[in-house]
This record gives C-alpha cells, structure tokens and sequence, in this order.
C-alpha cells in the first residue's frame, strides 16, 4: 500500500471533482433550456482499510479505539431536482406550462412512452401536438360525436380548417382553440359552438429520482421510479396546465457557481496529494539506486 495508496486517494479526489464539474457545468449551460431540471451530485468515502478492529474495555484495560485508514471518496448518487420552476408567460397557445407534479406524456420514435416537462409544443404536418424533437404528446381523443375516448392513450391532433356537422345541417369549420387548465383541448368552430377536441394527460411517478434522463428534456420509467400513473391535469394532486405560458429551467446560477469553486479547490487539493506521494515516491526509487 503506502505511497501508491496516497495517489489513488488524490486521483479517487480528482474524479470526484470531476464528476461534480461536469452536473455543474450541465446545469449552468442549460439555465435557458425550457423544462429543464438541474442535478446535483452526492459524494460518500470508500470503505477504509481497517488496521486494527478495536477492543472492549475490560477489567485490566479501557478498550480501544478501530484503527482505519481512510481509501478517498467515491460519487455516490446523480440526483435530479424536480422543483418548480418559474412561469414565464408567452404569446404561443401551444405553450403549455406544467404547475405542480407530473409530466406530459410522449410517444417515443419506437413507440415507447416519454416524459416531459418542456411543454414548449407545435404542430407538425399531420396537425399533431409535438415537441422540439418531434416526440408525439399522448391523451384522449375524440369519437365522431365530440366526446372524450379514455379507452387509450392516443396522439392528440387540432386540424384547423377541419369541418363538423352544425344542428342545421350546415358545415362548421374548426377556426380556434384552447387548452384548459385540465388539459380539455376545446375547438371553436364558425357555428358558434365549442366542441371537444381531445385532453392532454399527464403522468405522475412515486419517485421521480428514479427517472432515467433519454435527452431532449425528456425522461423514461426506471428501475427505481415506479410505474407512470395516469391522470387529468389538475385531479389528485396532479400539475395543473397553464396555456400561453412556458415553465422555465430551475437552474439556481449561484448555487452552481459556488459548486463549480468547491469542486475547482477540490481538485486542485486532491492534485497536491497526488503530487506528494508521486514526490515521495521518487524520493524513495532514487534512495534505493544510491544504495
């Protein structure tokens, strides 16, 4: 052991820092990333090596104390932080702001579903709701008659232009829409009525730290997240929907800043160790050629 265990110690320091920079650096590159939710990083010791276990105090001696030497530190745990982030109104119907717990819920390239919380949304050539990446947004749909179908989760769409059958017998064109605070996407048609259009739905997880980041803001079930539960947004506790507005990214600057200067002196420190046991190493190499 001796001197070579001095410098893994010092590079166990250095990678932890390491570690530690890189979630700062993340986060503070995306502090404009819509949705998006800053990590921090835990760090534990390593298992020491135990010299001697110690002794109980007995009639002829008072015991003594384990001797260990410490083995340096090790990244413990990445975790996410799933806190609100501020409201920033905008002039965009299909900015959806989450307020509460929950996730939107998406329709992977492979079918697979995904979470978000960047509800910054559009329209693609089919007149579905999407995001950035072009990941469809899931919810009820709709039957020929305008009413909700919670059988299933499907791709949710708002055909502007598209035509529905007044009470007069005439053709009502779809012109408008609006998404409620429970998700009820409503269209407003020339014939004066408002008809249903479809309900976005979101997803809720019994620990959200177990969610496994994909990209693109958005996240899968993991191991450890526990199933998705379904509900309407607004119901059981569930983030309610803000339409025209966008949540922004939770990234504390200061915070991370003094993180990005910890980790910096701690780095530099765990540098020096390395470098002293590489010194003394070499002075004990060069002691034995003298001999």
């Amino acid at each position: 052991m001796g001197l070579s265990s001095v410098m893994r110690i010092g590079l166990s320091g250095m990678s932890a820092a390491e570690n530690v920079l890189r979630v700062v650096a993340d986060n503070l590159v995306n502090t404009q990333t819509n949705g998006f939710k800053q990590s921090s990083v835990s760090l534990t010791s390593q298992q020491p090596q135990t010299l001697s276990l110690g002794s109980a105090p007995t009639a002829g001696s008072g015991g003594t104390n384990p001797t260990q030497l410490g083995s340096g530190v090790t990244t413990s745990g990445v975790t996410t932080d799933f806190s609100q982030g501020t409201i920033a109104v905008t002039s965009d119907s299909l900015d959806l702001a989450l307020q509460g717990d929950g996730f939107l819920i998406l329709e992977g390239r492979t079918g697979e579903h995904l979470f978000t919380r960047n509800g910054s949304l559009q329209r693609n050539g089919a007149n579905e709701l999407v995001t950035a990446s072009g990941d469809r947004v899931l919810g009820f749909g709709v039957d020929e008659n305008f009413e909700l179908d919670d059988t299933e989760l499907v791709p949710l769409t708002i055909r502007i232009g598209s035509v529905a059958a007044s009470e007069d017998g005439t053709a009502a064109v779809l012109t408008s829409f609006q998404v409620d605070s429970d998700g009820t996407i409503h269209g407003g048609f020339t014939d004066g009525v408002t008809r249903t259009l479809g309900q976005i739905r979101v997803a809720r997880f019994a620990n959200s730290g177990g969610l496994e980041n994909v990209g693109n803001d958005h996240f899968s079930a993991g191991s450890n997240s526990g199933l998705p539960v379904q509900s309407s947004p607004g119901s059981a506790g569930a983030a309610s929907i803000t339409s025209g507005a966008i949540e922004l990214s939770n990234v504390d600057v200061g915070e991370n800043l003094i993180s990005l200067i910890l980790a910096e002196n701690q780095f530099r420190a765990s540098r020096l160790v390395f470098d002293t046991g590489e010194k003394l190493l070499d002075t004990l190499i060069n002691l034995r050629r003298k001999e």
